[in-house]
């Protein structure tokens, strides 16, 4: 499902009101500086006005620490436009709250982007305020466009960052998919999304909830939006939310999932978000060039393929011609927004491949590394029977730790090749079991395979059998040292074959076998 992120407390570069590492040293060599003392000794760079923004929000040392940054840095002159545009002449007049925001904004911590990490989506870590900047490729000679409104001119890696110097300010994120979408050029849409009672979805950035053991949870819901325009929907003769309705059939329950405005809206939504890039990507030996995406309505999906070097939604014979997207990645708080040339009803794509990742479920963002780019090490959280309910397990005996999320380092060489990098392990012990709830999959015969990570092992171990809507499915599945002679490595492994009479979700129960561990990737149905 969706890259969500949980919006935890942020490093100390979120939060600090001054410097809390003016005193700590950070990586010094005699010709190789860290971000912040390099920008401001290499005057070539141009960048000396945000330096003073570093320092004018005590920010300037943090930068420095021996850490991991990705900084957008606005070159001088794109500062004087930011100020003159703020109505001051110089950096320290700004409100220091607004001034830290835009560090912050500007502020990748963690990871290292270089150019060539850049797609035409969203970078897969946020900023330090919470966000996620789009980059995409400018067709005159490859430069890169950040946010759709500043190109970056020069790339400089020094010890602990790269800096990507920008002609222009980046605006921060402040605005809601509810907030961007309620304006004049999406006045019929938006009044759908409020009138189905979508809205305070579209409008929430972070929840918190209190698990089954009294523990306080936040976390970070991210969709993803096909937006509708007023110009589109007039070429259906649609000029308000009334005549939406009347050319839907809707009747008066609006607010019912059955209903079919309700219905409609939710088709647009995505409970994930996902970049351009992500959308139109296809794997080189994926030949049908089309997939399918489980929407917010109820068991409907749809269809987004590539056809004629052109990304197209529900581009499905006779049925729909498809729509394009036009205006791409428009960054919100809470997802990101793609703008449609067509009004796009509910309509049934065909079957398509699909893998259903076991870690896809929204309430793991609770989880403050869930799908965050890789860093070097590992990292492993046991999933506890308050935290979420998109698992139902049972452990034998109830001291085995169940259920793992693990989010693999770049130093797994070969484990970092799953699928967002990430798995759900299982440690159940004989006769223990793990549910859940499939994606929606369109009706049609399919084969099955598991894709997970095999250890290399002395003897086989990490058996499981499969029970599919109260059915068992093929045979016991070995998922470690399935082969001695072979060191660890990923894999497919069939695990059988099933007919679906119609479209919807499936219940999955999965049996251990032993006492070992299962590190389970994703589960792919094949149509037959």
């Amino acid at each position: 499902m969706k890259r969500l992120l949980f919006y935890l407390i942020m490093p100390v570069l979120v939060l600090s009101c001054t410097d809390p590492h003016y005193d700590t040293p950070y990586t010094s060599v005699i010709d190789n500086f860290p971000a912040a003392t390099y920008m401001e000794n290499d005057s070539s760079l141009n960048v000396s006005l945000w330096v003073k923004l570093l320092k004018h929000t005590d920010m300037f040392n943090t930068i420095n620490l021996q850490a991991s940054y990705t900084c957008f840095v606005p070159d001088n002159e794109a500062m004087k436009l930011y100020l003159q545009q703020q109505g001051v002449t110089t950096v320290e007049a700004l409100n220091k709250e607004t001034a830290r925001l835009l560090v912050r904004f500007h502020t990748v911590p963690g990871t290292k982007y270089s150019s060539v990490d850049f797609t035409n989506g969203l970078l897969p870590d946020s900023t330090a305020s919470g966000d996620y900047l789009a980059t995409r490729f400018l067709d005159n000679g490859g430069w890169v466009q950040v946010n759709e409104e500043a190109v970056i001119q020069k790339t400089k890696q020094v010890t602990n960052a790269y800096l990507h110097i920008l002609n222009r300010v980046l605006t921060p994120v402040t605005a809601t998919l509810w907030e961007q979408l309620d304006q004049s050029r999406y006045a019929v849409f938006a009044a759908a999304v409020e009138a189905t009672g979508l809205k305070e979805q579209l409008n929430t950035i972070v929840t918190q909830q209190t698990n089954a053991n009294g523990q306080l949870i936040s976390r970070k819901y991210l969709y993803t939006v096909f937006a509708v325009s007023d110009s589109v929907y007039q070429l259906k003769n649609i000029n308000s939310l009334a005549a939406l309705k009347d050319t839907l059939k809707a009747g008066s329950d609006i607010t019912s999932p059955a209903n079919k405005l309700y219905q409609y809206v939710a088709y647009h939504l995505l409970n994930q978000q996902l970049s351009f890039d992500e959308l139109s990507y296809f794997a080189e030996s994926d030949k049908t060039r089309s997939k399918n995406y489980a929407t917010m309505a109820t068991n409907e999906l749809i269809n987004v393929s590539e056809k004629n070097k052109e990304i197209l939604i529900n581009s499905i014979g006779s049925q729909s011609a498809g729509a394009r997207m036009i205006r791409i990645n428009k960054n919100c708080k809470n997802g990101v927004i793609h703008e449609v040339d067509h009004w796009m009803p509910v309509v049934s794509p065909k079957a398509t491949k699909v893998r259903w990742e076991l870690t896809d479920y929204p309430e793991l963002s609770f989880i403050s590394f869930y799908r965050k780019s890789s860093g070097s090490s590992t990292q492993q959280r046991v999933i506890g029977t308050g935290d979420v309910t998109s698992y139902r397990w049972l452990s034998v005996p109830e001291s085995k730790s169940g259920l793992t999320y693990e989010l693999s380092g770049k130093n797994e060489s070969v484990k970092i090749k799953a699928l967002n990098a990430d798995y759900l392990i299982l440690s159940l012990g004989t006769f223990g079991w793990v549910e859940m709830q499939s994606p929606a999959i369109i009706a049609g015969k399919y084969a099955v395979y598991l894709e997970h990570f095999n250890p290399k092992a002395n003897e086989a171990g990490g058996k499981l059998m499969f029970i599919l809507d109260g059915n068992y499915l093929g045979n016991e599945v070995t998922t470690s040292g399935a082969n001695k002679t072979t060191d660890q490595y990923l894999t497919n492994t069939k695990i059988g074959e099933v007919t679906f009479s119609q479209t919807g979700t499936h219940t999955l129960r999965i049996l251990a076998g032993d006492s070992k561990n299962a590190y389970l990737d994703c589960i792919t149905f094949s149509p037959l």
